[in-house]
């Protein structure tokens, strides 16, 4: 038996010592390419097609059958003075040339590369891509003041990955500096700056694609609209008769309502301070004294982290008095509709999917919602003492919803 045993043990150490030998050689490569080989192929001129797109032409062509092709290459001035190439492996037979400055016609150079990294002679081709999505937006790009800062906008219905770069002369210098890009690719695109002095502001903003072409630049002078935070430590709840009812049985988290003004941001993984009203159909109504009389300007919404556009409010009205004891009931004549609001998803895509996007857009800086003059409510502007809000769909279409923060903005009257 010990015989076998130390058998046994020399042919382990043998494979052992065998593995670190070989281990330990140095490795040669393969060589799998003829250096001395011609250049491949080329592409034959005649199997090409053309689709031409905005700001973008697929090529489609037949693969030349040659042991030595590696790679399709072609070369072309997407815009004066600037050279690009795409490339296609040799399993392919498309090639997508892409950020085109502007629509036209464009030759494009097409060659066979082989493993041993010699060119086919060229062949010539042309493009024609359609208006690019920055030449075709750049027309509706706009800005406008709003309370605390400004609001830019643009249309951009082939959803393009665009940057939209906004700039200020804030010191009355003469020299605009940086204050903010933001990446978009929605179809409607809203963007907007907030926490800006109310005065006359020059204002420069331009749109650059993923491959860096540039809009022309647009210039505005505004007077973001006066705002100041209401103070919050002044808050109580106002607990009207159809308002939510919380109790230990229809609230098992136990989160009590103060908590949708208690400065706390629940951070990721936390569970805490976050208000969560009973389930039950919706609308659900809560009724805050803001403890000072305040002609309103806009709402903030935080959601609760893990809720990002789920139970998160989607659709809501605010309804604000004067009065100190208001009655329960919204279309008598103390209460005054200062306006309907809808949370915006940034990504455009189904309440399903919640993109990287959406989560930055609302979280943990929350959503702003300002106050306009609308159909139901031309002048929304005038003092409010009480403030109650009517939530009436969540993004999951549920009987719940959850806010983490409501932070509110306006002008103080009294």
């Amino acid at each position: 038996m010990k015989h076998i045993i130390n058998n046994f043990r020399n042919l382990l150490l043998l494979a052992v010592m065998l593995k670190i030998l070989f281990a330990c050689q140095e490795s040669t490569s393969l060589v799998y390419y003829d250096e001395n080989a011609p250049a491949p192929v080329s592409i034959d001129v005649n199997s090409v097609t053309v689709e031409n797109s905005p700001g973008k032409s697929i090529l489609k062509y037949v693969v030349p059958l040659d042991e030595n092709l590696l790679y399709v290459k072609a070369v072309y001035e997407s815009s004066p003075d600037v050279i690009r190439e795409a490339h296609s492996s040799r399993f392919v037979d498309t090639l997508a040339l892409e950020g085109f400055a502007k629509e036209g016609n464009y030759d494009v150079k097409l060659y066979t590369v082989g493993k041993n990294k010699k060119e086919s002679n060229p062949v010539t081709i042309t493009v024609s891509p359609h208006i690019p999505p920055i030449v075709e937006v750049f027309p509706s790009l706009n800005m406008i003041a709003t309370f605390g800062g400004v609001e830019g906008s643009f249309r951009n219905d082939n959803k393009a990955t665009l940057k939209a770069v906004l700039m200020a002369d804030t010191a009355n210098t003469g020299e605009p500096v940086f204050l903010q890009s933001f990446v978009i690719d929605n179809p409607n695109a809203i963007f907007t700056i907030r926490d800006l002095e109310s005065k006359p502001i020059k204002f420069y903003v331009y749109l650059m694609d993923r491959w860096g072409n540039k809009s022309p630049t647009k210039e505005y002078e505004l007077t973001p609209l006066f705002e100041e935070r209401l103070d919050k430590s002044l808050w109580k709840e106002h607990k009207l008769l159809s308002d939510f009812q919380n109790t230990l049985e229809n609230n098992y988290w136990g989160y009590v309502f103060a908590g949708i003004f208690n400065n706390y941001i629940c951070p990721v993984n936390g569970w805490n301070g976050n208000f969560i009203p009973e389930v039950r159909p919706l609308p659900s109504l809560f009724t805050i004294d803001l403890g000072v009389t305040a002609k309103i300007s806009r709402f903030n919404f935080v959601p609760w982290w893990t809720w990002v556009y789920t139970l998160y409010p989607r659709r809501f009205e605010v309804y604000g008095t004067a009065s100190l004891n208001p009655g329960d009931d919204l279309t008598g004549d103390e209460w005054k509709l200062l306006g309907e609001f809808n949370s915006y998803k940034p990504s455009g895509e189904d309440p399903g999917v919640i993109t990287g996007e959406d989560n930055s857009f609302i979280w943990p800086n929350g959503e702003n919602f300002d106050v306009k003059a609308s159909e139901r409510q031309p002048d929304p502007y005038f003092p409010v003492r009480i403030i109650r809000f009517k939530i009436l769909q969540n993004w999951n279409n549920g009987d719940q919803y959850s806010i983490d923060e409501l932070s509110i903005w306006g002008e103080i009257v009294k």
